[in-house]
């Protein structure tokens, strides 16, 4: 069994705010209890874990067609025809749809964002003339069951000429081969930006060093893959879409552009939804597809994939060359950073210039950067689209920064730890700005924090750990090293999310918020904030998300912002109903809302303990009078929030087989005010997980015919619990000022400087041993740490005896 040691928050960082409402008059909002800030379980787990969730796959109607996709076995190729006679004549079979039978519907799909910065090579529904990656849907097949579909995919013919396929990112810049003839160029855009002096202040420098690093591509890999039922109701005129996204009210707004409807027209529900991590955004071909033949047929249709088409069909993330100059002086304080990447889009740019933007805005990282320059360029290749994945660019940003600083600390004779002392943002310069601009205009300035006082709680937690952990490692024949790195995680910004909270007349609450999860634990954290905010017990509230039906707006769970947005509207919401519910007890009981106290359930008059109603009562009261008793509000936090963390971790590197075993790993995080540590603390470790597969075992590759070469679990390795080292995690709450409630971004902060600090580890380890190393790219093998040690002059069959 692995173990967690636990969390432990930084106390009297900041005055604890909301704890007590404040309303008007003299009217006392005491809640006896608080709910914000408390360890609880998940309200949502006791259903799942006995097999009562309902997910996509558990949708059925009656007469339901089961849709199978024909993808393209090759990766770059023309189609010259395509026969489904074979197909249309087994059994069970209802149709086969090719792009010509879908007429005009077979246009691009909108993005997934708003992004005007340059012009987008979107995909169509169904391949037309031309295929770009592997798995790129070329027809759908209609039929009884999934059986049934399936093999009829196999009987539909495509004839293909094959093209010349682009893998690598500086061939594809290099415009050799098109992908988009359209276009002209593989190069699909660009950006640039400079901060103070930029490239130019690397001649101030006493030392540049330069490296080209490289990411590698990875999968999301959800436990559910992604999946679609949709059915059309003749009678009310509603498309009714059950989808497994991260957003509904998005997907209800492509559903709406691609299929001509009018907006009431079309419901979205996400369901029970196993996992997202940024892959279930945007549109994807078989979400229209299902969507339009339901409309078209009137019969529902349903689309499961399967954890092939995971591989093979959902947007993938990371990959990106990077050529990087650092300028320091000779103490190691930074001058310049310069940044020049190519960013691999796959065959198509579903989420825009997204990530490698935000890779971009994330150079700079936790460190005082006086001097800065990055341009990036939207590379297409015949791969899988690129589209978010956990942490959508902040991991490649930080990737870039830390890697420097240790290559810098390196030549400089300083310690890796020192050199980020040197350079990280004082408290005192808070609100620091950066220099550098968030998409939606507004300059990136962290308004809170104590940088310093977090990196050092890291090294005092794991400094003494490693000279322990080297005698014990060293009489086996391993070599053990510490690895440190910071970042700063800038979430939520732009967009909103809205709340509505309705009072039941039993006493109890419902929360509406389009705000839907996939394994957050939203039901139990914004049932927190609203028992909180109206004080009333927390069984009392329930939370349902994401049905487009049931809250006109919303935005969807992702960038760390559901608790920033709907936290905070959901707040607002519970504050609104308290408000009126106390109004209507004052005019039942005639008296002055002054005069009111609520308490348990109950609202008295003050010193007047007879006279009272509950709450349950005050709600029916109203209900003779109106259809509902409900409020609602929408948040959008001006800007973003920025919360601070670090990250330590001990390895030991066995040098008889390059296998690396993770020991003690450290974090530090602030997030603000955190509603829910327990559930904080899952999304911080499940984040570094995640990070941790990037660095050490995950990565898809294509050879030179762009065909994937791992495709399943067998040779795409996943972390798994047996792999993972004891975590602990140290909680800084520094409020953010950019929303009342204070509350900063955590999901992704555990992902986002994990690739760094366990490279920086494994190089530790490794000239623990004797072997100079820098690594350059992701993932860290045991071949690449046998390369590294033949290079240094040592052999693993010689260091193993």
């Amino acid at each position: 069994m692995k173990r967690f040691r636990g969390s432990v928050d930084k106390p009297g960082l900041w005055p604890r705010k909301g704890g007590r409402l404040s309303g008007r008059g003299a009217c006392r909002f005491a809640t006896q209890v608080e709910y914000i800030g408390q360890r609880r379980t998940r309200v949502e787990d006791a259903r799942l874990v006995q097999g009562q969730g309902r997910y996509v796959s558990d949708v059925a109607w009656p007469g339901q067609l089961v849709m199978a996709v024909v993808r393209s076995t090759h990766a770059h190729a023309r189609i010259r025809a395509i026969d489904g006679s074979e197909a249309l004549r087994s059994r069970g079979v209802f149709g086969v749809y090719t792009a010509r039978d879908l007429g005009g519907l077979n246009r691009p799909m909108p993005m997934g964002i708003v992004d005007t910065s340059f012009e987008p090579a979107l995909q169509t529904p169904l391949a037309a003339d031309k295929v770009r990656y592997v798995g790129e849907p070329v027809a759908v097949v209609l039929a009884e069951d999934r059986y049934l579909a399936e093999d009829a995919v196999e009987k539909v013919r495509v004839d293909y000429e094959p093209l010349e396929p682009v893998i690598d990112l500086d061939e594809a810049a290099a415009d050799r081969v098109l992908i988009h003839e359209a276009r002209g160029s593989n190069v699909l855009g660009g950006f640039e930006h400079t901060v103070g002096a930029g490239e130019a202040a690397l001649a101030t420098a006493d030392l540049v060093v330069e490296e080209v690093l490289r990411i590698g591509r990875v999968s999301g890999q959800p436990m559910e893959p992604r999946g679609v039922v949709a059915r059309y109701d003749a009678e009310q005129g509603v498309l009714e879409v059950y989808l497994g996204t991260q957003s509904a009210h998005g997907a209800k707004g492509h559903l709406v552009a691609m299929l001509g409807l009018p907006p009431e027209k079309v419901r979205v529900i996400a369901p029970d939804v196993g996992g997202g991590f940024g892959v279930k955004m945007g549109a994807y071909p078989e979400d229209i597809l299902a969507a339009y033949l339901a409309l078209t047929l009137g019969r529902p249709v349903k689309w499961a994939g399967d954890r092939l088409e995971e591989f093979l069909a959902t947007n993938q993330e990371r990959e990106a060359l990077h050529r990087v100059k650092l300028g320091v002086q000779r103490d190691g304080r930074i001058v310049a950073l310069v940044d020049r990447f190519l960013q691999d889009c796959g065959a198509y740019t579903p989420m825009g210039s997204l990530i490698a933007h935000t890779t971009a805005i994330n150079l700079a990282g936790a460190y005082r950067v006086p001097n800065l320059y990055v341009s990036y360029q939207l590379v297409a290749t015949n791969k899988v689209p690129v589209g978010p994945y956990r942490g959508a660019g902040r991991p490649q940003g930080h990737f870039v920064i830390e890697r420097m600083l240790d290559r810098a600390a390196d030549r400089l004779g300083l310690s890796r730890i020192e050199i980020r002392r040197r350079n990280l943002i004082p408290p005192e310069a808070m609100p620091y700005d950066t220099g550098l601009v968030l998409r939606t205009g507004d300059p990136i300035a962290y308004d809170t924090g104590n940088f310093p006082e977090g990196f050092e709680s890291l090294v005092a937690a794991l400094e003494p750990r490693l000279e322990e952990r080297r005698r014990a490692a060293g009489r086996q024949g391993r070599w053990v090293g510490l690895g440190v790195a910071n970042y700063v995680e800038i979430s939520a910004a732009g967009g909103f999310e809205g709340a509505i909270v309705e009072a039941r007349p039993d006493g109890t609450f419902l929360v509406f918020t389009g705000a839907a999860a996939q394994g957050q634990g939203h039901r139990t954290t914004l049932a927190q904030v609203v028992a909180e905010r109206l004080g009333v017990p927390f069984e009392s509230v329930t939370v349902v998300e994401g049905d487009t039906a049931l809250i006109a707006r919303g935005v969807g769970t992702f960038s760390s912002r559901t608790m920033v947005m709907a936290g905070n509207a959901a707040s607002q919401a519970a504050t609104a109903m308290r408000q009126e519910l106390l109004a209507a007890a004052a005019k039942e009981l005639e008296v002055a809302v002054e005069d009111l106290e609520w308490e348990a359930g109950r609202i008295r008059v003050r010193g007047v303990p007879a006279s009272a109603l509950t709450v349950g009562e005050v709600v029916q009261r109203l209900l003779q009078s109106q259809e509902r008793v409900r409020t609602e509000a929408y948040f959008s936090a001006k800007g973003a929030t920025y919360g601070f963390g670090s990250h330590g971790v001990i390895v030991e590197v066995d040098p008889a087989t390059g296998g690396v075993s993770l020991r003690d790993y450290v974090m530090v995080h602030d997030g603000g005010q955190v509603i829910n540590p327990l559930l904080a603390d899952g999304q911080i470790i499940g984040a570094a997980v995640q990070g941790i597969g990037t660095a050490l075992y995950e990565e898809i590759r294509y050879d030179p015919q762009g065909q994937p070469l791992n495709t399943t679990y067998l040779d795409y390795l996943l972390p798994g619990s047996a792999e993972m080292p004891e975590f602990e995690l140290i909680h800084q709450r520094y409020a953010a000022t950019n929303n009342p409630e204070g509350f900063k971004g955590l999901g992704e902060a555990g992902i986002i400087p994990s690739m760094a600090v366990v490279l920086s580890a494994v190089e530790d380890a490794l000239a623990a041993g004797g072997v100079p190393a820098f690594f350059a790219a992701t993932p860290v093998t045991p071949e690449a740490i046998f390369a590294a040690m033949n290079q240094g002059g040592v052999s693993h069959e010689a260091a193993s005896v």
